[in-house]
Parts: structure tokens; C-alpha cells; sequence
């Protein structure tokens, strides 16, 4: 069955030497000898893993996610290793906006911002914008390409979510539109509906009950439904996402009708059936 589904956009990332201000923090705290050494060779690697992930277009493929993700648990790991502030271990982070297009008379929306919290929040929009990709890519036609795209849609749905429940506390001011909660969490539903309709294709292609393919269905309306109605009031994101969120909800409805009809028909209950088939 053909249908279309919304991805995300990456953010895109400002180079950054991390390897030079770490280094020198750490030869200043830590005696010459193994250990420093060791220090700074981890961050010359840390630097290499942001360039890997970051600095190049990555493939719609599991080994990108596992890219990003390995940058992500060291920026974890480091935190609470070093001072990462202003008047400390400054080191600064530029993204630019997913969705800002740029414009005739300005350029992109970016935000430079000394904070780790604020690399980790951009790193992890790029995790849910690279799984909502990836899902996109698989084949629903067949049982794997229907797990598979389930799977990453409900890992962006995660993500987003947990943007959504983080990055004001990580950024400490206003971050740009794309990843302020409002927008993560309507990003979080559209993921979450997706995932919901892709439960309803599988329960379809393997003829299961009418009353279960019928409340999956039921369930994937009030999401896009819902992510419908939030949509409507965020500016930023692309304005072809509405009319598939708004054709996506009508769908799911008339899938749910048919398939409670057929229920009806089995229970001899006719005037249901032919109400719902209306």
C-alpha cells in the first residue's frame, strides 16, 4: 500500500574545534606523563567522533544512528568530567534552525550557544530526524519493512519527547523554534501516528480480527487528528505536513468505519453496517 509519511530534517552544525580548548584544559589540570596523555588522546578522539557524525551527510542507515548515538553517550560521558561554562572550559555550539529555509534579504535562523546541554539537545533532534528518515525508506510490503519502520517512528516519537522534557532545563534560555517543546512534541505525535499506522498495515496484512485492525485504526486518527490540530498553530514547520496530517486522519477514520462495519455485518447487526459504510 503507498502512502506518505512525514520526515524530519537534520539540523546542521557549525565546525567546531573541540579537540585544542580540551587539550589545553587538560595539560593545565592534570601532571605531564600517562594519564594526561591518555586525556588528551580522548579528546582528539571526541573531536573526530563530532566531525564523523556531524560534519558529513550521513546514510538512511542503522550504522549513522549508531554514529550519532556513540557521539552523544561521550558528550554524556565527559560533562560532568570537565567546567563546561562561559568563564571556564568555553566552548561554543552553532546550529542552524531544521526547518528555516533562509530568506531573500536575511540568512538561517542559527543560535551559538556555550552549553553541552545545547550540543546534546541538537544531537538528539538529528537521532530523531535521521529514524524518522530511515522509516520512511522501508518497504511496507513486507512483515520486516513493516517492523522496521514501526520501530524507528516510535524511536523518533522517544527522542522528540525527550527533547521536549529537557532542553529548557539543558539551555537554560529560548532555543530556536525547531527545538522548543512545543514544536519537539508535535514532532513526538506526528512520529507517534506514524508508528500507530504502520501497527494498523501490519494487523491489516496479517488479517487479523476486524475489532483489532478496526481500534488501531480508530487509535492512528486520534493522533493525526491531534497532531493535526497542533500543527495548525506552529508557523515553522513545512506547510505540506498539514493537508497530509489532515488526509492521514480522514484515512484512518474511513479504515476504522469499514472494518467495525464488517464486524457488524458478521454479527447480523445491518443497520450498523450500512451506517457506517455512509
Amino acid at each position: 500500500m503507498a502512502t506518505t509519511f512525514v520526515s524530519v530534517p537534520f539540523k546542521k552544525a557549525s565546525e567546531v574545534d573541540m579537540a585544542k580548548p580540551l587539550s589545553k584544559f587538560i595539560q593545565a589540570t592534570y601532571p605531564s606523563g600517562d594519564t594526561q596523555a591518555e586525556y588528551v588522546r580522548a579528546a582528539e578522539e571526541l573531536n573526530s567522533l563530532r566531525k564523523n557524525a556531524l560534519g558529513r551527510p550521513l546514510d538512511k542507515h542503522d550504522s549513522s544512528l549508531e554514529i550519532l548515538l556513540r557521539y552523544y553517550d561521550q558528550l554524556c560521558s565527559i560533562e560532568p568530567k570537565f567546567p563546561f561554562s562561559e568563564n571556564q572550559l568555553c566552548l561554543t555550539f552553532t546550529w542552524k534552525d531544521a526547518f528555516d529555509k533562509g530568506s531573500l534579504f536575511g540568512g538561517s535562523v542559527k543560535l551559538a550557544l556555550a552549553s553541552l546541554g545545547y550540543e546534546k539537545s541538537c544531537v538528539l533532534f538529528n537521532v530523531g530526524a535521521l529514524a524518522s528518515q530511515i522509516a520512511a525508506e522501508q518497504n511496507l510490503e513486507n512483515d520486516e519493512g513493516l517492523k522496521a519502520a514501526a520501530k524507528y517512528y516510535q524511536l523518533a516519537s522517544g527522542v522528540f519527547q525527550h527533547i521536549k522534557d529537557t532542553v529548557l532545563s539543558a539551555l537554560n534560555r529560548e532555543p530556536t523554534m525547531d527545538i522548543c517543546p512545543d514544536t519537539v512534541g508535535t514532532l513526538s505525535l506526528i512520529m507517534l501516528a506514524q508508528a500507530q499506522e504502520v501497527f494498523f498495515l501490519k494487523a491489516a496484512a496479517d488479517k487479523m480480527k476486524d475489532a483489532i485492525i478496526a481500534k488501531l485504526a480508530n487509535q492512528a486518527a486520534d493522533y493525526y487528528g491531534d497532531a493535526f490540530k497542533q500543527c495548525q498553530y506552529k508557523e515553522n514547520l513545512p506547510k505540506e505536513v498539514l493537508p497530509v496530517l489532515a488526509a492521514k486522519h480522514c484515512m484512518m477514520q474511513a479504515n476504522a468505519e469499514y472494518h467495525q462495519s464488517v464486524l457488524a455485518k458478521q454479527q447480523k447487526k445491518f443497520g450498523e453496517e450500512i451506517g457506517r459504510l455512509q
